[in-house]
């Protein structure tokens, strides 16, 4: 089953209307098409009202979050004066259960997933240290031993750096 993107639906709410909900206009018959767009991504596709806003600038169109609250608060009045937003509305049907913020969460955590796994093979690069492979060799009663002259061997590097 294929899910609607916000950007697809505009996309078909633009090409049904003719109207360019995008262009920064109050013209009327813009805000009611714009309107629906934020109903359906709103009630449909459960987007929070600044994923919504988000959408709308990343799409040209200024917007902030109360703007699309006002839009969808309205939208029913716009739709009795205007039949065409109920026609243009009947014509998406949304059938997914996974709403707008857990595909965002599950990108999220999938990106997150990529960066684990990149630090770990970075670790697995150092792991392959000759010295690293070194000191787990080493038997366990001896690593106090060894950690003290490391410890002395290092603060004589300082001292001599010190006196450069």
């Amino acid at each position: 089953m294929q899910t609607l993107t916000p950007e697809e639906i505009g996309n078909k709410v633009l090409e049904l209307s003719g109207v360019n909900i995008f262009k920064n206009t109050r013209k009327r018959n813009y805000v009611e098409h714009r309107a629906l767009l934020c109903y359906l991504l709103r009630e449909k596709l459960l987007m929070r009202w600044t994923y919504i806003s988000k959408f709308f600038e990343s799409q040209g169109k200024t917007m902030t979050h109360a703007t699309a609250i006002y839009l969808v608060k309205n939208y029913h009045i716009f739709k009795k004066s205007n039949k065409s937003l109920d026609e243009i509305e009947n014509i998406f049907v949304f059938k997914s259960q996974l709403n707008y913020d857990e595909i965002d969460k599950i990108h999220y955590l999938e990106n997150k997933c990529m960066n684990c796994e990149k630090k770990y093979n970075e670790l697995l690069k150092k792991l392959d240290h000759p010295l690293i492979k070194e000191f787990s060799e080493l038997p366990e009663d001896q690593a106090e031993d060894v950690k003290e002259k490391l410890t002395i061997l290092k603060k004589s590097w300082e001292w001599k750096q010190k006196n450069k």
